[in-house]
């Protein structure tokens, strides 16, 4: 009886063995497939597919610094200096997004510093949209006095379809428009303060980042969801003075960026899982799929570049020159 209770614990041990060499044959396979190469593992084992991403992305970012350089050379020509500087910085978003698609790409590790930089153009580009869409109408209390106090409808995208039946008409006045402005400005500090901490967690303690990433999303979405209906409400506005300057192309041109670069970004990241891309360590699943994305990303930024080209076009700031001049 004793020499069969020692094999059955013998068989247990055996088992419960074998069970933990399974489970930890899982755990080195799910590493391999989703963790980042070194930079010499990664340059040491390229790939043909790898190459010819690099040289794709590299032409798709010089083809966006081209498109950009027309349409600085176009907007430093005809632009007066108060409209100069909020132009270039909205321009600018497409190029800076390009590099950090193509950085992604040839430094694999420094995929979360890139795609937080991605994510930095909307929250820099908001606030500057914002200045620039007053500077044609001079001044918020320019403004104010050009409208006569006329109501001004706050269900605006993304906030018509939750509670569009009961947001009333507010008359603009210089402490709404003061709040209208923090709604903006909110996005670059409160956006700016996750996104460093998330980068020090994913960088310090993977896991721990893992852990506490889902509770920063609610965070990020409201603040984007607030600046975004700011900016609604404020095209909305100096649209009725200016209809004829393409100002929801230009808003169009701007969500583009959190569209493309963080809501298609963690689509995609999430969905490419469900296909096998790549083989074994370095050059891994990972490694593909963040190609892929990135090569799609520069293809879109190429196109957004040419529609912010045709959204700032140049007719468009003649026509602000000549108006300043007869006012002159």
């Amino acid at each position: 009886m004793s020499a069969r209770d020692d094999f059955e614990q013998l068989r247990e041990q055996q088992q419960q063995q074998q069970f933990e060499l399974e489970l930890e044959l899982k755990r080195n396979h799910s590493l391999s497939m989703h963790s980042h190469p070194k930079l010499y593992e990664y340059y040491t084992h390229m790939t043909a597919f790898l190459s010819l991403a690099i040289f794709i992305a590299t032409l798709l970012t010089i083809l966006n610094i081209c498109i950009y350089l027309t349409t600085l050379t176009r907007l430093r020509r005809h632009l007066n200096k108060p409209l100069r500087t909020p132009s270039i910085i909205l321009i600018s978003l497409y190029p800076i997004i390009s590099l950090a698609a193509l950085l992604t790409i040839l430094l694999p590790y420094a995929w979360f510093m890139c795609h937080t930089l991605m994510h930095a153009m909307f929250m820099i580009g908001g606030p500057a949209f914002r200045t620039l869409l007053f500077r044609y109408v001079d001044s918020e209390q320019n403004f104010i006095k050009l409208t006569s106090s006329e109501p001004v409808a706050l269900n605006t995208p993304p906030c018509c379809c939750c509670c569009g039946g009961c947001l009333p008409l507010v008359v603009p006045t210089k402490a709404k428009l003061c709040i209208s402005r923090y709604m903006v400005w909110q996005m670059p500090f409160w956006q700016g303060s996750i996104m460093l901490v998330m980068n020090i967690l994913y960088y310090r303690d993977r896991e721990l980042y893992s852990q506490v990433m889902l509770f920063f999303i609610p965070f990020i979405v409201v603040s984007i969801v607030l600046g975004v209906w700011s900016l609604q409400i404020t095209v909305r506005m100096i649209s009725k003075l200016h209809g004829d300057y393409q100002l929801r192309k230009k808003m169009f041109c701007l969500q583009l960026v959190v569209l493309l670069c963080k809501l298609q970004y963690l689509i995609l990241y999430e969905q490419l899982n469900n296909f096998k891309l790549g083989g074994e360590y370095p050059i891994n699943h990972t490694i593909h799929k963040q190609t892929i994305i990135n090569i799609l990303i520069l293809v879109e930024m190429v196109l957004v570049s040419m529609m912010t080209q045709s959204a700032y076009r140049t007719p468009i700031q003649v026509q602000i020159d000549e108006l300043n001049v007869h006012s002159s």
